[in-house]
Formats: C-alpha cells, sequence, structure tokens
C-alpha cells in the first residue's frame, strides 16, 4: 500500500467518524465527490501542480472554487489537506471513504459482465443470491461484453465467480494441458 493510500484512508477514517448516522454519510459522499471531482479537473491539476504558486495560493484558489458548494466542515478538510499540500489526495479520500461507508452500512456494489444483457428477474436472482452469500445489500453495475459468448463472470469485493463460456473454455484448455 502507497503512502499516498495510507494517508487517504487515514483522512477518510477521519471524516467517517464525524458520521453520527446514515444522512450524515450520504452528505459526507456527496461532498467528497464534488471535491474530488474538482480536484481531479485537468485545469486545476495544473493549478495545484504549478510550484511557481505558493502552498497557500494553491489552497486559496481551491477553496474559492469550491466553497460555495460544501459547507464549513468539508471547506475545514480542504484546509487541512491544502496546508498540507495534500489536495490531489482527495479522490483517494473519497474512494477510502465510500468502502468505509459501505461496510459501515453492510452494502456492496457487483459488478457483472455478461455475453447478453440481463432480465430483471436474472439481475434479481444474481443479486438475491449474492446478498445471501455476502450478507450484505448487493447494488449491481452491468455490463455486456459479446467475447463472453455466453454466461457472466461476477465481481463483488475479493470475489470473483466466472460463469462465462469463455472461462469454462479457458479452463478446460488447461486441464487438457496437463
Amino acid at each position: 500500500m502507497s503512502e499516498n493510500t495510507t494517508v487517504a484512508i487515514s483522512y477518510a477514517k477521519a471524516v467517517h467518524d464525524l458520521c453520527a448516522d446514515a444522512a450524515q454519510a450520504k452528505h459526507w459522499s456527496e461532498a467528497l465527490a464534488g471535491l474530488s471531482a474538482v480536484a481531479q479537473n485537468a485545469d486545476m491539476v495544473a493549478f495545484l501542480g504549478d510550484e511557481a504558486r505558493s502552498r497557500a495560493d494553491r489552497l486559496a484558489g481551491f477553496i474559492k472554487v469550491v466553497e460555495d458548494a460544501v459547507d464549513e466542515k468539508a471547506l475545514n478538510l480542504v484546509r487541512l489537506l491544502g496546508e498540507r499540500d495534500r489536495l490531489d489526495l482527495l479522490p483517494e479520500v473519497a474512494a477510502a471513504f465510500e468502502k468505509l461507508r459501505a461496510e459501515a452500512e453492510r452494502r456492496i456494489v457487483a459488478s457483472v459482465v455478461s455475453a447478453k444483457p440481463l432480465t430483471d428477474e436474472q439481475s434479481n436472482q444474481i443479486k438475491t443470491a449474492l446478498g445471501k452469500r455476502l450478507d450484505r445489500t448487493v447494488e449491481l453495475e452491468t455490463t455486456v461484453d459479446e467475447d463472453l459468448i455466453g454466461g457472466a463472470i461476477i465481481r463483488a469485493g475479493d470475489l470473483v465467480i466466472d460463469g462465462s463460456m469463455r472461462g469454462e473454455l479457458e479452463h478446460l484448455a488447461v486441464q487438457m494441458s496437463r
């Protein structure tokens, strides 16, 4: 784990500790998503990377862009990151916060790549089965990849289920080569 990731996780934990309920967590998710989007904007990346400007000027410029969009607590986080020249960590802080929030709310996002679009019934069956297996509320993100031939690949956290025809053929090829 890189130092930046470790630092971002620390900030995310601190923000998460401020959340007394799901409404506050949702509010912080929205604030961090907005701050992250600003920090990733190409013009802002160039501005923050301009070493000819003082750290205070870069922080003031960032605050000027976001101050009307977030509350005072979020601005305090921005100030803290800016004073430490770590505004570029905002996307990682936001991502780490979302992981903490999902864990606290017992949610998980699962991605399903299928050969054909899933029906509502298939989506519901996958959600139900994964929910029971992982003891979580499951949100699905679905995509179609016709190269799978048939079936689907499901990823939820560390769990990967390859039920695709391509995966089965690859597995068969390995077995036959032994």
